[in-house]
């Protein structure tokens, strides 16, 4: 599977550590991409969590769907309106 921010961080050469994380996009508060998730904990349409390699993330919003879910990626869609990393 292609991973956009993998690529662009390896020809980038940014160190390794950093290889591992997570990316986020916010695309106009209607659409949330997310690369390297480790799983959905809480899923309603006013809040969605999800794990990441050192904590979690809570998105909150209306209206919420996750249109898409991989074993790495995610993709959210409705109106967010805050994205908090803990």
């Amino acid at each position: 599977m292609f991973n956009f921010f993998y690529e662009l961080k390896k020809k980038t050469n940014i160190l390794k550590d950093s290889l591992n994380e997570f990316n986020i996009v916010n695309m106009s508060g209607k659409l949330l991409y997310v690369e390297g998730h480790k799983g959905v904990t809480v899923l309603t349409g006013e809040q969605i969590v999800f794990k990441v390699n050192k904590g979690r993330v809570v998105v909150t919003g209306e209206g919420m769907i996750l249109i898409e879910l991989t074993s790495n990626t995610l993709t959210i869609e409705g109106k967010i309106l805050k994205t908090e990393i803990e």
